[in-house]
């Protein structure tokens, strides 16, 4: 995710019209407090999904789907107000039912608060990774679209990301107290700092104009996905849902898909050439490096199964992290939004 670039097949589907959904008879979900049982989740809402209120009716929405809920009651806008920061529901939704529906479009998700967390994270974080690609940014740069400026200014704010990778992964090595994860968290900065060295020269072999955008620094966007990382470094369920989030199953390639991939960017834009070279090898190397066993799954194997707060914790990190990335491409959409 730190060298973070899509498959083609992945971002044709920001390029269909969004699916409509209607839905009757919104209820209130089933709320609780946090002593929950095995039957309890978290639910959270899709870091993309918005929502807009009209007389009766609450409509939800991403790029993907669209969900008119009928019939809605004052209380459906405060639920997903209230989701959106996570709320135990003392039952999965029942089928049928508006918050059911919701999280079949993947535009909320639930999370057990007991029993396995790893699959069912995996899951959540491919989803919302997922989303990112859906911006509509991905659809121009693939197809080979992109100005030069976008995709200079791409190439810049993965050195940045990367860069601020070395400091996360240092501040998180700092600050954990935790026996079983420290020395993952070590492991883990050991094996990717530096990363940006790599990429910051690629990117000053696209011709003079690379230094510009090197030196001109992040973006808002790119610093405040940085700072929440940073942030997070501080409790470390939410760094571990940061983490799992950058290290979601659907984000993991191969090396011949990485180097298939960036092959096939440096076509559609000859004089980035060496920055997309750069990019292929530092993702290459954190597929060798993280390609085994994901932070999480070591996590849980050494310390056992995360308590029911610990998973809201690791929801709100890896929420926190879609969304920034999400405002991050947006933000290199715009770029080429008039031209």
């Amino acid at each position: 995710m730190s060298a973070m670039a899509a498959t083609d097949g992945t971002a044709d589907g920001a390029t269909k019209d969004p699916v409509r959904v209607s839905v009757p008879h919104a209820a209130k979900p089933p709320a609780k407090d946090a002593t929950s049982n095995d039957d309890a989740v978290w639910a959270m809402t899709s870091p993309h999904a918005q929502w807009t209120c009209a007389p009766d009716t609450v409509t939800v929405s991403s790029h993907e789907v669209t969900c008119t809920l009928h019939d809605a009651t004052v209380d459906t806008r405060q639920w997903l107000d209230r989701m959106r920061h996570g709320v135990l529901l003392t039952q999965a939704p029942v089928p049928g039912t508006w918050l059911a529906t919701l999280v079949d479009e993947a535009l909320v998700h639930v999370l057990p608060a007991q029993c396995d967390v790893v699959p069912a994270f995996g899951q959540i974080c491919d989803d919302w990774v997922r989303g990112i690609f859906a911006a509509p940014f991905w659809t121009r740069f693939l197809a080979g679209e992109s100005s030069d400026i976008q995709v200079l200014a791409f190439l810049a704010q993965l050195y940045h990301r990367a860069a601020g990778a070395d400091v996360h992964n240092r501040i998180a090595v700092e600050r954990c107290t935790d026996s079983a994860l420290r020395p993952l968290l070590l492991r883990q900065y050991r094996e990717q700092r530096g990363q940006s060295t790599m990429l910051a020269a690629g990117l000053l072999r696209c011709g003079p104009a690379a230094r510009t955008f090197l030196d001109s620094g992040a973006f808002d966007a790119t610093h405040a996905l940085i700072d929440f990382i940073i942030g997070a470094a501080g409790d470390m369920p939410a760094y571990v849902g940061c983490c799992a989030l950058c290290q979601a199953p659907a984000a993991v390639r191969a090396a011949s898909e990485i180097e298939a991939q960036f092959d096939a960017l440096a076509k559609r834009y000859p004089s980035a050439a060496d920055g997309f070279a750069a990019v292929c090898a530092h993702a290459r190397h954190d597929a060798s490096v993280c390609g085994g066993t994901a932070l999480l799954s070591q996590w849980v194997e050494d310390a056992g199964e995360p308590d029911v707060p610990s998973r809201l914790r690791m929801l709100r990190g890896a929420y926190g992290v879609a969304a920034a990335y999400r405002v991050m491409f947006d933000a290199l959409y715009r770029l080429d939004e008039a031209l």
